[in-house]
């Protein structure tokens, strides 16, 4: 019987843990357009060159994947409290990084784009991808480009952008 009202208990607990979760907003169904295959070489720059595809490709609504390369030079940001409004801590790493991973959504035009280095000495390190960020060797992307629901970001109460539909 212990067992039962134990496990009734966690259940109730659950589903009240569940009922204060906001619920996740879903947009679509939309599909890929254009696949916009990025080879960036040495010296260039990362999130400019993210951004001149964007432009010169009159991408709206899309998809950023950052799949491998390298930086000699990176900035970033990351949040650096759990206050209702997030305060950023900004950072540039310089020497030798690999990319392990980066990318994002694109929404009204505007990529917002995380991105994950790893050094032997620094570790591995990240965050939101700032201006600045110069390619190593090389860097391969991948733009998408999404045809259905135009997307954008507004603040929410806490100065937070998040995705809404246009």
């Amino acid at each position: 019987m212990k067992g039962v009202l134990l496990a009734s208990a966690l259940a109730i607990g659950t589903a009240n843990l569940w009922s204060q979760v906001p619920a996740p907003q879903v947009f679509g169904p939309d599909h890929i357009a254009d696949v916009y295959r990025v080879s960036l070489d040495r010296g260039a720059l990362l999130l400019e060159s993210i951004n001149d595809v964007i432009k010169s490709k009159a991408i709206r609504d899309g998809q950023v994947i950052i799949s491998s390369g390298s930086v000699e030079e990176c900035t970033y940001h990351f949040v650096a409290s759990t206050d209702l409004k997030p305060q950023n801590e900004y950072k540039t790493v310089r020497g030798p990084s690999e990319i392990l991973s980066g990318g994002g959504v694109i929404a009204d035009g505007e990529p917002h784009i995380h991105i994950a280095l790893s050094n032997p000495e620094k570790g591995v390190y990240g965050g939101h991808l700032e201006t600045g960020c110069r390619v190593l060797y090389l860097a391969e992307i991948t733009v998408f480009r999404f045809v259905g629901t135009p997307l954008t970001r507004k603040s929410n109460q806490n100065g937070i952008l998040l995705l809404q539909p246009k």
